[in-house]
This record gives C-alpha cells, structure tokens and sequence, in this order.
C-alpha cells in the first residue's frame, strides 16, 4: 500500500470500518488488519493544552493534547493531533492557525475516533465550523 492509498482508504472509512480497544487505544481497520492507529497515553503535565478559547470554554476547561500515530504494519506512517476537552468528554480538531475552521480531512479523522459520539455537539460549543472546501 503507497502512502497516498493509505490516506484515501482513511479519508473513505468511517467509523464502523475500525475494531476499537479502549485498553490500548487502538484501531484496526477491520478490511486490512495491518491498518492501525494507535493513541498515545496522554501525559497530563507535558500534553496539557491551553489558551484556545475553543479548548477551554467547557464546563471542565482543562484540556489535553492527544496524539494518534497512524501505523501500516510495522511501519510508522504519521500522527494526527487532537485535543482532549471538557475532562475527556470530546477530541476536537485542531482549527487552523488563528481561526476556528477545522479541515474536513482532520474532522473525518475526529470522527473515526469519536467514541462517545460528542464531536459535533461539541464543535458548535466550541465555536469550531468545519471548511467549506
């Protein structure tokens, strides 16, 4: 599999296309078994994110940066960042600098990893509008 096949079999997945294991934080994807991603343990001094308004405006305004490692194999392909808000309750995309528009291709891969579900309710609380192209 090239690099960019990888992207499209991602970009054109959804959900219900990965096995999820909450113990490891891993997702397989369940039509090529050497397709992984893989969350990082978070370290709650280090990852800690903070002054974004849109990470910050939530009942719990902690939050935490989280790193997904995307692997083919045993081989590292590369890591997608999102952030952990409102005490773990939703992962955000990161909006691009100094605005609060998130990409598609980073809200698909929010969304593969939404395990409670939360992440459009709490892309309007956070202000966050995804891209229009």
């Amino acid at each position: 599999m090239t690099y960019n096949e990888l992207d499209e079999v991602i970009k054109d997945s959804t959900k219900a296309d990965w096995l999820f294991n909450d113990e490891r934080g891993i997702y397989t994807f369940k039509n090529d078994l050497n397709l992984r991603i893989q969350r990082k343990e978070i370290d709650f001094d280090f990852d800690k994110f903070g002054g974004e308004d849109w990470a910050t405006r939530h009942p719990d305004p902690t939050a935490y940066r989280e790193t997904y490692e995307i692997y083919y194999g045993s081989s590292f392909v590369k890591e997608k960042l999102l952030v952990s808000v409102d005490g773990h309750r939703a992962t955000l995309p990161l909006p691009k600098i100094n605005t609060n528009i998130v990409s598609y291709e980073d809200y698909h891969f929010a969304e593969i990893v939404d395990q409670l579900n939360t992440l459009s309710e709490y892309m309007e609380r956070a202000g966050l509008k995804l891209d229009d192209e």
